[in-house]
């Protein structure tokens, strides 16, 4: 397989992971990451429609045989609020957020309500080893946001903290317990120690990101090292029409840098971006990379993609 362009910290990474054979399945699933530079020779697997309704999905994991995805009912839209009324930018609206289990055909096997009053927006997940972190924030920037634990096999939810900004997605690396976040469009990385975002979460290290092409919707945790991102953005080409990108973007946790980006510009059969809602990433037994796909509102499908060639 060749491999593509990197920055410079991403192939020092690279480097420094142990021989193929003699590595672990999360350097494994690191390596192939750092080779792949877009979605062009990837083949669709498998697609599973859920038999349930699923709303706005924002954040998938999976544990076994079993997924994980957050999703927002919006019952009353944010409305715009001119600047010089509010500091917001807009009415939080109404709704209620949900964590939703089901199998791998498709079926739901349980449902929860997260959140509360205008906190009703869930976003990007990840699974420590132990519980599901998930974030519920109000619908709009610059708000507020509450950090849940919640046990995956008895899904009793637990309030770990709470945080003034909307935090569209969160998870905890269990090897330093160390707790990270991004913002409204993922414009801010934040980092929290544990005592941190139990005691003091406004003493967390927060950073611009930077070098990034597209706004973060779901990260998941790959190694101790780094976490994946996926998203899209809408770019500007003339003042009526943009370009909508996607991809996914590897993060160095060390130093909430961008340090190997994929573009992807798969589309559901209705047209939406793969990268648009949630998605989950795995490396399985047969030495092989998966991608998992719900870039669909309401009635959708678990697309299941491959690299051709790893």
């Amino acid at each position: 397989m060749r491999l593509v362009h990197a920055s410079l910290s991403a192939l020092l990474l690279l480097t420094q992971l142990p021989a193929l054979g003699q590595q672990s399945d999360d350097d494994a699933g690191l390596r192939l990451l750092m080779q792949l530079s877009s979605d062009a020779d990837w083949k669709l697997l498998q697609t599973t429609p859920l038999d349930f309704e699923v709303h706005h999905p924002q954040g998938m994991t999976r544990i076994g045989d079993s997924f994980y995805m957050t999703a927002v009912e919006t019952i009353v839209r944010p409305e715009a609020i001119p600047d010089s009324e509010s500091k917001y930018d807009r009415t939080p609206g109404a709704g209620k957020g949900y964590l939703f289990k089901f199998d791998l055909q498709g079926k739901l096997e349980a449902t929860i309500s997260l959140g509360e009053g205008s906190k009703y927006h869930p976003g990007g997940i990840d699974y420590d080893g132990e519980n599901l972190w998930i974030s519920v924030a109000e619908y709009r920037p610059a708000s507020h946001s509450i950090v849940y634990a919640v046990n995956p096999e008895t899904l009793d939810v637990t309030e770990v903290f709470r945080f003034d900004d909307h935090l569209g997605g969160v998870l905890r690396n269990p090897a330093d317990g160390a707790i990270y976040g991004l913002n409204w469009g993922s414009q801010t990385l934040y980092r929290w120690t544990e005592t941190e975002a139990r005691r003091s979460p406004a003493l967390g290290y927060a950073k611009t990101k930077t070098g990034s092409d597209v706004d973060y919707q779901d990260c998941q945790r790959v190694t101790e090292q780094a976490m994946l991102c996926s998203g899209m953005r809408s770019l500007p080409i003339d003042n009526t029409h943009y370009l909508t990108i996607g991809g996914l973007e590897l993060v160095d946790l060390s130093k909430l840098e961008v340090m190997h980006k994929i573009r992807v510009s798969g589309t559901a059969p209705g047209g939406e971006l793969l990268t648009r809602n949630p998605f989950w990433f795995e490396y399985d037994e047969n030495q092989r990379g998966n991608f998992y796909f719900v870039p669909e509102d309401d009635q959708a499908t678990l697309y299941r993609y491959a690299p051709a060639r790893q």
